[in-house]
């Protein structure tokens, strides 16, 4: 249980994604307790954690070595606001960045101190029962799995292919009393997907937040890669956390045709209003349908769905922003990708995420 500033006991079960710009950032909480999956650079996280009174986190957890994933884990474990139970990453030979070995340095110095009260894990399919933290809670790890984790990223071929820190992304499945709720498969490629389906793991979730940020895919063909995800989890809501503007113009049309090509029910939104839906400068001023979390783009008017929380209730998940409150919003917009009449238009100078 919580205490508000007005002594009221809240009981909070809940999935915040944030509205991080280009990257994933997301708090799993029960009541007092919590757990954050990747901390992309920029201060929406400690905004949110200090908006939801958090400064004890059970488990950091980062799904691979890319910056928009764990740009400020650094931060986090150096601030002594907070006191973090676990860290779990998995370890990148490739990876050379300054940001990466910090991270290396400061979970070692941490550690050494004290302040990191268990020490780190690796995070692979056999980890699912550690990263326990509540008993209306489920963390599982879906990918990867024992063999593709032990062989890690490498820039020659292996027996499973060539594996780069986005094949071996952890995918988190989050569930609340037994409900899978949302889907976190962070920068997977096709060779992952398939990987996970070929082993039959059960990627089932009521939300994807769709991997890499709804990037033109490398190695497969857009299209087909959004379908076929979306035919293993079988969403009723599908996020793309990206943001508006800069050298990325996601999400690819195509990804987008291909998650309504698969799940034509589903609701599709942006945490940021993507250039493919609205080219103007002038961006739309109503934003009642946003919630009051912390949110990347709130600052400059640029929140589509903003931050997206996916709660439990007596008549089961419900998401705020509501899809009703949304496709209400995105009537305002040019040419919403996510509304089902709207054809596909490539952009002028399209971009590999």
């Amino acid at each position: 249980m919580t205490s508000t500033a007005t002594g009221q006991i809240t009981d909070t079960l809940e999935v915040i994604v944030l509205d991080v710009g280009h990257g994933n950032c997301a708090v799993v909480r029960d009541s007092d307790r919590c757990v954050v999956v990747d901390a992309p650079p920029g201060p929406t996280l400690f905004d949110e954690l200090e908006r939801c009174g958090i400064t004890h986190i059970d488990h950091l957890v980062l799904s691979h070595s890319d910056l928009d994933h764990m740009g400020s884990a650094v931060k986090l474990l150096w601030d002594t606001r907070f006191i973090i139970g676990m860290i779990w990453y998995n370890p990148d030979g490739t990876k050379q960045s300054k940001a990466w070995q910090n991270l290396a340095r400061q979970a070692y110095l941490r550690h050494r101190e004290g302040r990191l009260l268990n020490g780190q894990r690796n995070l692979n399919t056999a980890s699912t029962a550690d990263l326990s933290f509540s008993n209306r809670v489920k963390i599982e790890v879906l990918h990867p799995d024992l063999e593709m984790a032990t062989l890690g990223p490498s820039d020659a071929a292996t027996p499973l292919g060539r594996l780069t820190a986005n094949t071996l992304s952890a995918v988190l499945r989050i569930s609340l009393q037994d409900n899978p709720a949302v889907l976190l498969p962070a920068d997977i490629d096709a060779l992952a997907l398939q990987r996970m389906i070929s082993l039959n793991a059960d990627l089932k979730a009521h939300v994807l937040v769709f991997p890499h940020h709804g990037g033109k895919a490398k190695t497969s063909d857009s299209r087909q890669f959004a379908t076929a995800i979306c035919q293993a989890v079988q969403p009723e809501f599908v996020l793309f956390s990206m943001a508006r503007g800069g050298r990325f113009s996601n999400p690819d049309p195509e990804m987008v045709a291909g998650v309504r090509a698969a799940r034509p029910q589903a609701h599709i939104a942006c945490t940021q209003l993507s250039t493919h839906c609205h080219r103007e400068t002038r961006l739309p001023t109503q934003k009642a349908h946003l919630n009051l979390h912390a949110a990347a783009g709130s600052s400059a008017g640029s929140c589509c769905a903003g931050t997206v929380t996916i709660g439990l209730n007596g008549d089961g998940l419900h998401i705020t922003p509501s899809p009703a409150q949304h496709k209400e919003f995105i009537q305002l917009l040019d040419r919403p990708l996510c509304r089902a009449d709207v054809i596909p238009v490539p952009p002028p100078r399209p971009h590999v995420c």
